[in-house]
């Protein structure tokens, strides 16, 4: 078991296999499920994020406290 760091009020995403937690401060971690932690990526739009992110074909939709931004193709 690992405890996150950092201030987390969006719900986790499940998606494409993978588990998307947002930070307060615009950090995602990308992690793979299963018994162990494991970090496969971790991104940092650096603004302040409050919400969960949504996701719709293929696109990350992710609202901080002043824009709204699609990550995707």
């Amino acid at each position: 078991m690992k405890r996150l760091s950092g201030v987390h009020w969006a719900s986790p995403v499940y998606a494409d296999g993978r588990i998307y937690v947002l930070s307060e401060k615009g950090v995602t971690l990308v992690l793979r499920p299963g018994p162990k932690y494991d970090e496969v990526a971790r991104n940092d739009i650096s603004v302040t994020c409050l919400a969960s992110m949504a996701v719709s074909q293929g696109n990350f939709y992710i609202r901080s406290d002043r824009n709204l931004y699609c990550i995707g193709n």
